[in-house]
């Protein structure tokens, strides 16, 4: 399993439509193939900034995900609007339950 962690800030003026695009691609990305968890939150510290987490039940559904066509138009619309960004990816090797704990 992979776990990818970021955040993305964005100039003030683009704020409301970034989170349009962020809300069409949750929802598109949430229906690929292997797509565990998929998210943005505004950061309540950081005027601007979105972080997100995804969670892919493999490697190659995550890249899958990464050539779908509305990846590349989120890409190609959002990225040039960005002030920062930081990304990290994680090997994940078992997934259990919290509630028991």
């Amino acid at each position: 399993m992979l776990v990818i962690t970021g955040f993305l800030t964005f100039r003030a003026e683009d704020v409301y439509e970034v989170v349009e695009g962020l809300l069409a691609v949750s929802e598109l990305s949430r229906k690929d193939p292997g797509c565990i968890d998929y998210w943005w939150a505004e950061d309540l510290e950081r005027p601007h900034t979105f972080r997100f987490f995804e969670a892919w039940e493999t490697a190659e559904q995550f890249e899958a995900h990464r050539g779908m066509p509305y990846e590349d138009a989120f890409n190609e619309r959002y990225l040039p609007k960005l002030v920062d960004v930081d990304a990290h990816v994680y090997t994940v090797t078992a997934r259990t339950s919290a509630l028991g704990m």
